[in-house]
């Protein structure tokens, strides 16, 4: 029992990092197609503060741009999601 229990510690933390990643790149995704159309993002801000996340969200949301749009979705699914929240950020 003790190999399967390593083999499942070892499969959560391939998923975790996975995940992480997943957010990492649907962030950068996101800040590229908001600087393309003039809305620079703060990084450590957007991260800390929740109203400004939101407000930059609903701004992507309401873009002409669809890959924004889409782009928005996503992370906003994201990171409602509890294990998502904490990805990629120091001290996680």
């Amino acid at each position: 029992m003790q190999v399967h229990a390593e083999q499942a510690k070892r499969v959560d933390k391939a998923v975790h990092h996975a995940d992480e990643q997943v957010l990492l790149l649907a962030e950068v995704d996101f800040k590229w197609l908001m600087a393309g159309l003039g809305w620079w993002i703060d990084t450590a801000r957007f991260h800390s503060d929740p109203a400004y996340a939101a407000g930059l969200l609903r701004l992507a949301m309401a873009s002409p741009s669809f890959a924004l749009r889409d782009c928005a979705a996503s992370l906003q699914a994201r990171m409602s999601h509890p294990a998502a929240c904490n990805a990629g950020r120091p001290g996680s």
